[in-house]
Protein backbone atom coordinates (compact mmCIF):
# COMPACT_ATOMS: atom_id res chain seq x y z
CA UNK A 1 0.00 0.00 0.00
CA UNK A 2 1.35 3.74 -0.77
CA UNK A 3 1.51 6.00 2.09
CA UNK A 4 2.54 5.66 5.63
CA UNK A 5 0.90 3.96 8.37
CA UNK A 6 0.89 4.09 11.88
CA UNK A 7 -0.49 1.34 14.66
CA UNK A 8 -1.35 2.74 17.86
CA UNK A 9 1.11 0.21 19.68
CA UNK A 10 3.78 1.96 17.99
CA UNK A 11 3.44 5.20 19.01
CA UNK A 12 2.60 3.83 22.76
CA UNK A 13 6.50 2.62 22.09
CA UNK A 14 7.98 5.33 21.63
CA UNK A 15 6.33 7.33 24.75
CA UNK A 16 9.43 5.94 26.51
CA UNK A 17 12.52 7.50 24.04
CA UNK A 18 13.79 10.24 25.13
CA UNK A 19 12.75 12.48 21.55
CA UNK A 20 8.88 11.19 22.42
CA UNK A 21 8.39 15.10 21.40
CA UNK A 22 10.11 15.33 18.61
CA UNK A 23 9.37 11.53 17.00
CA UNK A 24 5.42 12.27 17.35
CA UNK A 25 5.28 15.56 15.78
CA UNK A 26 7.46 14.00 12.81
CA UNK A 27 4.81 11.67 12.75
CA UNK A 28 2.12 14.51 12.67
CA UNK A 29 3.92 16.11 9.82
CA UNK A 30 3.83 12.95 7.99
CA UNK A 31 0.26 12.46 8.18
CA UNK A 32 -0.80 15.98 7.44
CA UNK A 33 1.38 15.34 3.86
CA UNK A 34 -0.09 11.77 3.50
CA UNK A 35 -3.61 13.06 3.76
CA UNK A 36 -3.42 15.79 1.33
CA UNK A 37 -6.47 16.33 -0.66
CA UNK A 38 -5.48 18.95 -3.15
CA UNK A 39 -4.65 17.13 -5.97
CA UNK A 40 -8.00 15.36 -6.15
CA UNK A 41 -9.58 18.89 -5.77
CA UNK A 42 -7.77 19.79 -8.69
CA UNK A 43 -8.64 16.74 -10.22
CA UNK A 44 -12.76 17.56 -9.73
CA UNK A 45 -12.09 21.09 -11.02
CA UNK A 46 -10.82 19.77 -14.44
CA UNK A 47 -14.02 17.55 -14.47
CA UNK A 48 -16.08 20.40 -14.23
CA UNK A 49 -13.80 22.67 -16.61
CA UNK A 50 -15.14 20.55 -19.21
CA UNK A 51 -18.14 22.00 -19.47
CA UNK A 52 -16.86 24.51 -20.61
CA UNK A 53 -13.52 24.11 -21.90
CA UNK A 54 -12.19 22.00 -25.03
CA UNK A 55 -10.86 18.40 -23.84
CA UNK A 56 -7.62 19.82 -25.73
CA UNK A 57 -7.06 22.29 -23.22
CA UNK A 58 -8.44 20.32 -19.89
CA UNK A 59 -5.77 17.77 -21.23
CA UNK A 60 -2.97 20.41 -21.15
CA UNK A 61 -3.62 21.11 -17.41
CA UNK A 62 -4.14 17.34 -16.85
CA UNK A 63 -0.85 16.65 -17.58
CA UNK A 64 0.74 19.52 -15.25
CA UNK A 65 -0.47 17.71 -12.55
CA UNK A 66 2.39 15.13 -10.34
CA UNK A 67 -0.22 12.54 -9.10
CA UNK A 68 1.25 10.07 -6.00
CA UNK A 69 1.52 6.60 -7.15
CA UNK A 70 -1.81 6.00 -5.10
CA UNK A 71 -3.34 7.84 -8.05
CA UNK A 72 -1.72 7.20 -10.77
CA UNK A 73 -5.00 4.63 -11.96
CA UNK A 74 -7.38 7.42 -12.19
CA UNK A 75 -5.06 10.08 -13.72
CA UNK A 76 -4.66 7.70 -16.49
CA UNK A 77 -7.89 6.69 -16.99
CA UNK A 78 -8.94 10.39 -17.15
CA UNK A 79 -5.71 11.48 -19.48
CA UNK A 80 -6.73 8.20 -22.04
CA UNK A 81 -10.54 9.73 -22.00
CA UNK A 82 -9.43 13.11 -22.86
CA UNK A 83 -6.98 11.72 -25.32
CA UNK A 84 -9.40 9.77 -26.82
CA UNK A 85 -11.69 12.68 -27.21
CA UNK A 86 -9.45 14.88 -28.87
CA UNK A 87 -8.96 11.93 -31.74
CA UNK A 88 -5.26 11.14 -30.54
CA UNK A 89 -6.37 6.97 -30.43
CA UNK A 90 -2.77 6.34 -29.86
CA UNK A 91 -2.38 8.10 -26.80
CA UNK A 92 -5.70 7.02 -25.73
CA UNK A 93 -5.14 3.29 -26.12
CA UNK A 94 -1.53 3.25 -24.46
CA UNK A 95 -3.12 5.55 -21.80
CA UNK A 96 -6.12 3.57 -21.10
CA UNK A 97 -4.25 0.32 -21.28
CA UNK A 98 -1.43 1.13 -18.33
CA UNK A 99 -5.16 2.13 -16.59
CA UNK A 100 -6.35 -1.09 -17.26
CA UNK A 101 -3.14 -3.05 -16.06
CA UNK A 102 -2.82 -0.80 -12.93
CA UNK A 103 -6.88 -1.76 -11.74
CA UNK A 104 -6.07 -5.24 -12.46
CA UNK A 105 -3.05 -5.54 -10.05
CA UNK A 106 -4.45 -3.42 -7.64
CA UNK A 107 -7.72 -5.14 -7.74
CA UNK A 108 -5.92 -8.24 -6.13
CA UNK A 109 -4.39 -6.06 -3.20
CA UNK A 110 -7.47 -3.91 -2.17
CA UNK A 111 -8.03 -6.08 0.51
CA UNK A 112 -4.66 -5.56 2.57
CA UNK A 113 -5.48 -1.90 1.85
CA UNK A 114 -8.27 -1.37 2.85
CA UNK A 115 -7.28 -2.78 6.06
CA UNK A 116 -4.36 0.33 6.68
CA UNK A 117 -6.73 2.51 5.12
CA UNK A 118 -8.82 1.58 8.27
CA UNK A 119 -6.05 2.35 10.61
CA UNK A 120 -5.39 6.14 9.49
CA UNK A 121 -6.78 7.81 6.29
CA UNK A 122 -8.83 6.33 3.33
CA UNK A 123 -7.02 8.64 1.26
CA UNK A 124 -3.79 6.34 1.56
CA UNK A 125 -5.40 3.54 -0.13
CA UNK A 126 -4.49 2.99 -3.59
CA UNK A 127 -7.21 4.11 -6.68
CA UNK A 128 -8.49 0.76 -8.05
CA UNK A 129 -11.65 1.30 -9.92
CA UNK A 130 -15.17 0.85 -9.29
CA UNK A 131 -17.04 -2.11 -11.43
CA UNK A 132 -18.02 1.13 -13.87
CA UNK A 133 -14.44 1.85 -14.24
CA UNK A 134 -13.18 -1.73 -15.19
CA UNK A 135 -15.94 -2.07 -17.69
CA UNK A 136 -15.89 1.30 -19.03
CA UNK A 137 -12.14 1.29 -20.10
CA UNK A 138 -12.83 -1.51 -22.48
CA UNK A 139 -15.69 0.71 -24.51
CA UNK A 140 -13.32 3.33 -24.32
CA UNK A 141 -10.57 1.09 -25.83
CA UNK A 142 -13.05 -0.79 -28.18
CA UNK A 143 -13.80 2.43 -29.89
CA UNK A 144 -10.23 3.80 -30.01
CA UNK A 145 -9.42 0.94 -32.03
CA UNK A 146 -12.45 1.37 -34.35
CA UNK A 147 -11.64 4.89 -34.99
CA UNK A 148 -8.24 3.29 -35.63
CA UNK A 149 -9.36 1.43 -38.13
CA UNK A 150 -7.99 -1.72 -36.18
CA UNK A 151 -11.51 -3.84 -35.73
CA UNK A 152 -9.64 -6.75 -34.24
CA UNK A 153 -8.71 -4.79 -31.49
CA UNK A 154 -11.93 -3.52 -31.00
CA UNK A 155 -12.81 -7.15 -31.25
CA UNK A 156 -10.31 -7.98 -27.91
CA UNK A 157 -11.43 -5.09 -26.50
CA UNK A 158 -15.31 -6.42 -25.96
CA UNK A 159 -14.36 -9.86 -25.51
CA UNK A 160 -12.49 -8.74 -22.13
CA UNK A 161 -15.91 -6.21 -21.53
CA UNK A 162 -17.42 -9.32 -21.29
CA UNK A 163 -14.67 -11.21 -19.10
CA UNK A 164 -14.94 -8.34 -16.69
CA UNK A 165 -18.71 -7.91 -16.37
CA UNK A 166 -19.04 -11.34 -15.79
CA UNK A 167 -16.69 -11.10 -13.07
CA UNK A 168 -18.11 -9.11 -11.86
CA UNK A 169 -21.69 -10.01 -12.18
CA UNK A 170 -23.52 -10.77 -8.64
CA UNK A 171 -27.06 -12.52 -8.61
CA UNK A 172 -30.16 -9.83 -8.45
CA UNK A 173 -27.96 -7.36 -9.13
CA UNK A 174 -26.83 -5.47 -12.40
CA UNK A 175 -23.32 -4.80 -10.65
CA UNK A 176 -20.37 -4.04 -13.61
CA UNK A 177 -23.65 -5.17 -16.10
CA UNK A 178 -22.77 -2.19 -18.89
CA UNK A 179 -25.38 -1.88 -21.59
CA UNK A 180 -23.50 -0.10 -23.71
CA UNK A 181 -20.86 -2.35 -23.18
CA UNK A 182 -22.94 -5.23 -24.72
CA UNK A 183 -24.35 -2.42 -27.54
CA UNK A 184 -20.57 -1.51 -28.95
CA UNK A 185 -20.22 -5.26 -28.90
CA UNK A 186 -22.84 -6.08 -31.42
CA UNK A 187 -21.83 -2.76 -33.50
CA UNK A 188 -18.21 -4.86 -33.80
CA UNK A 189 -20.03 -8.06 -34.32
CA UNK A 190 -21.70 -6.59 -37.04
CA UNK A 191 -19.13 -5.05 -38.66
CA UNK A 192 -17.21 -8.18 -37.90
CA UNK A 193 -20.27 -9.53 -40.06
CA UNK A 194 -20.81 -11.91 -36.89
CA UNK A 195 -24.27 -12.11 -37.06
CA UNK A 196 -24.89 -14.60 -34.26
CA UNK A 197 -22.81 -12.46 -31.92
CA UNK A 198 -24.07 -9.54 -32.48
CA UNK A 199 -27.46 -10.46 -31.81
CA UNK A 200 -26.62 -11.89 -28.45
CA UNK A 201 -24.69 -8.81 -27.10
CA UNK A 202 -27.83 -6.80 -28.42
CA UNK A 203 -30.08 -9.12 -26.03
CA UNK A 204 -28.06 -8.67 -23.72
CA UNK A 205 -28.27 -4.94 -23.80
CA UNK A 206 -31.43 -5.25 -23.98
CA UNK A 207 -32.03 -7.53 -20.99
CA UNK A 208 -29.93 -4.42 -18.83
CA UNK A 209 -32.33 -1.66 -20.08
CA UNK A 210 -35.19 -3.65 -19.02
CA UNK A 211 -34.21 -4.58 -15.29
CA UNK A 212 -33.50 -1.01 -15.19
CA UNK A 213 -36.69 0.03 -16.14
CA UNK A 214 -36.18 2.30 -18.91
CA UNK A 215 -37.01 2.66 -22.35
CA UNK A 216 -35.08 0.81 -25.32
CA UNK A 217 -33.90 2.95 -27.71
CA UNK A 218 -35.54 2.92 -31.09
CA UNK A 219 -31.92 1.75 -32.90
CA UNK A 220 -31.52 -1.53 -30.54
CA UNK A 221 -35.29 -2.57 -31.41
CA UNK A 222 -34.14 -1.63 -34.99
CA UNK A 223 -31.21 -4.57 -33.99
CA UNK A 224 -32.67 -7.11 -32.49
CA UNK A 225 -35.33 -7.28 -35.35
CA UNK A 226 -33.02 -6.95 -37.62
CA UNK A 227 -30.80 -9.81 -36.87
CA UNK A 228 -33.29 -12.31 -35.80
CA UNK A 229 -34.30 -11.79 -39.56
CA UNK A 230 -30.73 -11.95 -41.24
CA UNK A 231 -30.15 -15.09 -38.78
CA UNK A 232 -33.55 -16.61 -39.54
CA UNK A 233 -34.35 -16.76 -36.10
CA UNK A 234 -37.90 -16.97 -36.87
CA UNK A 235 -39.49 -17.57 -33.32
CA UNK A 236 -37.62 -14.43 -32.14
CA UNK A 237 -38.05 -12.28 -34.77
CA UNK A 238 -42.02 -12.88 -34.86
CA UNK A 239 -42.22 -11.88 -31.19
CA UNK A 240 -39.59 -9.30 -31.61
CA UNK A 241 -42.36 -7.97 -34.76
CA UNK A 242 -45.42 -8.37 -32.06
CA UNK A 243 -43.23 -6.40 -29.22
CA UNK A 244 -42.29 -3.46 -31.50
CA UNK A 245 -45.76 -3.50 -34.04
CA UNK A 246 -44.60 0.33 -35.27
CA UNK A 247 -41.50 -1.00 -36.96
CA UNK A 248 -41.35 -2.25 -40.52
CA UNK A 249 -40.05 -5.26 -41.71
CA UNK A 250 -36.64 -5.40 -42.56
CA UNK A 251 -35.32 -5.62 -46.32
CA UNK A 252 -32.70 -8.01 -47.76
CA UNK A 253 -31.94 -5.52 -49.57
CA UNK A 254 -28.61 -3.89 -48.01
CA UNK A 255 -28.70 0.31 -47.39
CA UNK A 256 -26.10 2.28 -45.90
CA UNK A 257 -26.34 1.60 -42.20
CA UNK A 258 -25.10 4.26 -40.25
CA UNK A 259 -24.17 3.48 -36.15
CA UNK A 260 -24.28 6.89 -34.10
CA UNK A 261 -23.28 7.06 -30.23
CA UNK A 262 -23.40 10.09 -28.85
CA UNK A 263 -21.54 10.98 -25.38
CA UNK A 264 -23.19 13.64 -23.33
CA UNK A 265 -21.97 15.96 -20.29
CA UNK A 266 -19.64 14.97 -17.73
CA UNK A 267 -20.58 12.44 -14.63
CA UNK A 268 -21.22 13.88 -11.11
CA UNK A 269 -17.75 14.02 -8.98
CA UNK A 270 -18.29 13.54 -5.39
CA UNK A 271 -18.37 15.68 -2.63
CA UNK A 272 -17.53 15.11 1.23
CA UNK A 273 -20.29 15.26 4.27
CA UNK A 274 -18.30 15.34 7.53
CA UNK A 275 -19.51 15.69 11.31
CA UNK A 276 -17.23 16.79 13.92
CA UNK A 277 -18.25 15.80 17.36
CA UNK A 278 -16.95 15.44 21.01
CA UNK A 279 -16.11 12.31 22.52
CA UNK A 280 -17.98 10.99 25.34
CA UNK A 281 -15.82 12.59 28.07
CA UNK A 282 -15.45 15.90 25.97
CA UNK A 283 -11.57 15.07 25.94
CA UNK A 284 -11.38 14.79 22.21
CA UNK A 285 -12.37 15.40 19.10
CA UNK A 286 -14.03 13.02 16.70
CA UNK A 287 -14.43 13.53 12.34
CA UNK A 288 -16.34 11.29 10.68
CA UNK A 289 -16.28 12.14 6.72
CA UNK A 290 -18.14 10.09 3.80
CA UNK A 291 -17.90 10.29 0.38
CA UNK A 292 -21.53 10.91 -1.57
CA UNK A 293 -22.49 12.53 -4.81
CA UNK A 294 -24.66 15.53 -4.48
CA UNK A 295 -28.67 15.86 -6.26
CA UNK A 296 -28.29 17.05 -9.33
CA UNK A 297 -30.61 17.34 -12.32
CA UNK A 298 -29.50 16.36 -15.02
CA UNK A 299 -30.38 18.20 -18.49
CA UNK A 300 -30.29 15.34 -20.71
CA UNK A 301 -29.44 16.37 -24.75
CA UNK A 302 -29.53 14.96 -27.80
CA UNK A 303 -27.94 14.66 -31.34
CA UNK A 304 -30.30 15.10 -34.06
CA UNK A 305 -29.16 12.53 -37.50
CA UNK A 306 -30.89 14.37 -40.34
CA UNK A 307 -31.63 13.12 -44.04
CA UNK A 308 -33.65 14.76 -46.73
CA UNK A 309 -36.92 12.38 -45.71
CA UNK A 310 -35.87 12.06 -42.43
CA UNK A 311 -34.56 12.56 -38.78
CA UNK A 312 -33.75 10.62 -36.13
CA UNK A 313 -32.35 11.12 -32.50
CA UNK A 314 -30.71 9.78 -30.58
CA UNK A 315 -31.96 7.68 -27.07
CA UNK A 316 -30.35 7.26 -23.96
CA UNK A 317 -28.49 3.75 -23.02
CA UNK A 318 -26.68 3.91 -20.48
CA UNK A 319 -26.86 6.92 -17.97
CA UNK A 320 -23.34 6.54 -16.48
CA UNK A 321 -24.42 9.37 -13.51
CA UNK A 322 -26.55 6.56 -12.18
CA UNK A 323 -23.74 4.18 -12.26
CA UNK A 324 -21.26 5.83 -10.05
CA UNK A 325 -23.87 6.53 -7.58
CA UNK A 326 -24.64 2.72 -7.43
CA UNK A 327 -20.58 1.89 -7.11
CA UNK A 328 -20.27 4.20 -4.29
CA UNK A 329 -23.87 3.28 -2.61
CA UNK A 330 -22.69 -0.60 -3.00
CA UNK A 331 -19.06 0.15 -1.23
CA UNK A 332 -20.81 2.94 1.43
CA UNK A 333 -21.26 -0.33 4.22
CA UNK A 334 -17.30 -1.08 3.76
CA UNK A 335 -16.58 2.83 3.76
CA UNK A 336 -18.30 3.22 6.87
CA UNK A 337 -16.93 0.29 8.09
CA UNK A 338 -13.44 1.53 8.00
CA UNK A 339 -13.74 4.79 8.79
CA UNK A 340 -15.51 4.19 12.40
CA UNK A 341 -12.70 1.40 13.10
CA UNK A 342 -10.25 4.39 11.93
CA UNK A 343 -11.89 6.36 14.14
CA UNK A 344 -11.56 3.93 17.42
CA UNK A 345 -8.10 3.45 16.50
CA UNK A 346 -7.36 7.12 16.31
CA UNK A 347 -9.34 8.09 19.24
CA UNK A 348 -7.41 5.33 21.39
CA UNK A 349 -4.13 6.33 19.82
CA UNK A 350 -4.80 9.93 21.24
CA UNK A 351 -6.08 8.75 24.70
CA UNK A 352 -2.81 6.97 25.18
CA UNK A 353 -0.67 9.69 24.41
CA UNK A 354 -2.50 12.44 26.50
CA UNK A 355 -2.11 9.91 29.48
CA UNK A 356 1.44 10.82 28.92
CA UNK A 357 1.95 14.53 27.81
CA UNK A 358 -1.36 16.86 27.39
CA UNK A 359 -0.25 18.94 25.21
CA UNK A 360 1.50 16.21 22.45
CA UNK A 361 -2.28 14.52 22.71
CA UNK A 362 -3.82 17.92 21.58
CA UNK A 363 -1.71 17.94 19.22
CA UNK A 364 -2.27 14.55 17.93
CA UNK A 365 -5.72 15.27 18.32
CA UNK A 366 -5.52 17.81 15.76
CA UNK A 367 -3.90 15.93 13.34
CA UNK A 368 -6.17 13.17 13.35
CA UNK A 369 -9.24 15.53 13.13
CA UNK A 370 -7.21 17.43 10.36
CA UNK A 371 -6.23 14.41 8.45
CA UNK A 372 -9.70 12.94 8.34
CA UNK A 373 -10.91 13.05 4.61
CA UNK A 374 -13.73 10.89 2.71
CA UNK A 375 -12.01 9.20 -0.37
CA UNK A 376 -13.64 11.50 -3.58
CA UNK A 377 -11.52 9.80 -6.51
CA UNK A 378 -13.73 8.56 -9.53
CA UNK A 379 -13.60 8.39 -13.10
CA UNK A 380 -14.94 12.08 -12.90
CA UNK A 381 -14.41 12.87 -16.70
CA UNK A 382 -16.94 9.80 -18.01
CA UNK A 383 -19.65 11.08 -20.36
CA UNK A 384 -23.42 11.35 -18.07
CA UNK A 385 -24.77 9.40 -20.42
CA UNK A 386 -24.42 7.16 -23.62
CA UNK A 387 -26.90 8.04 -26.43
CA UNK A 388 -27.40 5.27 -29.61
CA UNK A 389 -28.71 6.03 -32.80
CA UNK A 390 -29.34 4.39 -36.34
CA UNK A 391 -30.15 4.39 -39.33
CA UNK A 392 -30.33 2.99 -42.87
CA UNK A 393 -30.59 5.13 -46.33
CA UNK A 394 -29.54 5.09 -49.83
CA UNK A 395 -28.50 8.58 -49.04
CA UNK A 396 -24.63 9.44 -49.21
CA UNK A 397 -24.72 12.44 -46.77
CA UNK A 398 -25.86 12.90 -43.12
CA UNK A 399 -26.49 16.03 -41.06
CA UNK A 400 -25.65 15.83 -37.82
CA UNK A 401 -26.53 18.49 -35.21
CA UNK A 402 -25.25 17.90 -31.52
CA UNK A 403 -25.24 20.50 -28.56
CA UNK A 404 -25.61 24.03 -29.11
CA UNK A 405 -27.03 22.86 -32.86
CA UNK A 406 -23.19 22.79 -34.71
CA UNK A 407 -24.15 21.23 -37.82
CA UNK A 408 -21.69 18.35 -39.47
CA UNK A 409 -22.04 16.82 -42.48
CA UNK A 410 -20.73 12.92 -43.21
CA UNK A 411 -20.44 11.69 -46.54
CA UNK A 412 -20.94 8.27 -46.31
CA UNK A 413 -19.91 5.56 -49.12
CA UNK A 414 -22.45 3.32 -51.30
CA UNK A 415 -23.27 -0.03 -49.19
CA UNK A 416 -21.37 1.11 -46.78
CA UNK A 417 -21.38 0.82 -42.58
CA UNK A 418 -20.70 3.78 -40.49
CA UNK A 419 -19.58 4.15 -36.86
CA UNK A 420 -19.78 7.35 -35.78
CA UNK A 421 -19.22 9.07 -32.51
CA UNK A 422 -20.32 12.71 -31.20
CA UNK A 423 -20.03 14.44 -28.01
CA UNK A 424 -21.62 17.68 -26.13
CA UNK A 425 -18.20 18.55 -25.11
CA UNK A 426 -16.11 19.08 -28.50
CA UNK A 427 -16.37 19.54 -32.18
CA UNK A 428 -15.02 16.53 -32.98
CA UNK A 429 -17.13 13.69 -34.96
CA UNK A 430 -15.11 10.39 -35.43
CA UNK A 431 -15.99 8.26 -38.44
CA UNK A 432 -15.51 4.97 -39.10
CA UNK A 433 -16.40 3.65 -42.72
CA UNK A 434 -16.41 0.00 -43.78
CA UNK A 435 -17.28 -1.24 -47.17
Amino acid sequence: MSGFVIMPGFCSSILFSGNCMQKILLIVVIVLLSGCTAYQRDSNRLATALNTQSPERVLAQLQDAEPKARDNAQFHLNKGLLAFLTGDFDSAITTLSLAKKEMSVLEATSISENVGAGTLSETLRSYSGYPTDRVMVHNILALSYLFKNELEGARVEILQADIAMKKLAEKDSLNGQLASAHLIAGIVYELLNEQSNALISYRFAQDIITQRVMPLPLGLKQALLRMSFKLGAEQQFVNYQKRFPDLPKPSQKTDNQVFVLYFDGVVSHKVERTVVLPSQNFAQLIRISMPDYPRVEQRIRGAQLRLSKQQVRTEIVENVDDLVREDLERETPSILLLTTTRALAKYELVRRVTQKDNLVGLLLNLATVATENADLRSWNMLPGNIQFGYLETTENEIQINGFNDRPEKINILKGSKNMILINSLSDHVFHYQQL
